[in-house]
């Protein structure tokens, strides 16, 4: 099994399994506020313009593909790197196969499920996640709770979109 999908499927799996002690009271909203902030500071800082989708994903395209954008059930077959707002990258399939998915099985964070949609073949993008579409507040061994996942991707293809 390739990085990504280890780490995509074992974030699935902590959040299914996981639950905040009752003591502990987890605000996603709040978190997803504090998120866009961040964002929004680093776009600034970086002098970056990001398009927002509807769910508050931002997202850059550095190069617009052709064609039709992925959907629900889409193969896409993707070359990325993730890192986090402070620039340690926690996984990249650069140098390496392809990664491939489906849109919508849950094999992915939602971020990336609700993302490819707005992409389309060939297209190179950076895609600013908040946590609550990553991890929320489970970490991970490379991931800190409630962080903001940034990756760099190119659609190398798109099947299944006929």
């Amino acid at each position: 099994m390739n990085t990504i999908r280890a780490f995509l499927v074992l974030g699935i799996v902590a959040l299914a399994f996981s639950a905040c002690k009752p003591d502990e009271i987890f605000d996603v909203e709040e978190q997803f506020t504090r998120d866009t902030v961040l964002i929004e500071q680093y776009l600034a800082d970086s002098s970056l313009v990001a398009e927002k989708d509807e769910s508050g994903i931002r997202y850059v395209i550095k190069e617009q593909g052709t064609g039709a954008n992925g959907k629900f059930g889409s193969t896409v077959l993707v070359k990325y790197t993730g890192y986090l707002l402070d620039g340690s990258t926690f996984d990249t399939n650069i140098g390496k196969e392809v990664f491939d998915f489906v849109i919508g099985q849950g094999s992915v964070v939602q971020g990336w499920d609700i993302a490819f949609k707005l992409f389309n073949k060939g297209t190179e993008a950076t895609i600013f996640i908040p946590s609550k579409y990553g991890y929320a507040n489970i970490g991970n061994l490379f991931i800190p709770a409630n962080s903001v996942l940034v990756f760099d991707v190119r659609v190398v293809d798109l099947l299944g979109n006929e």
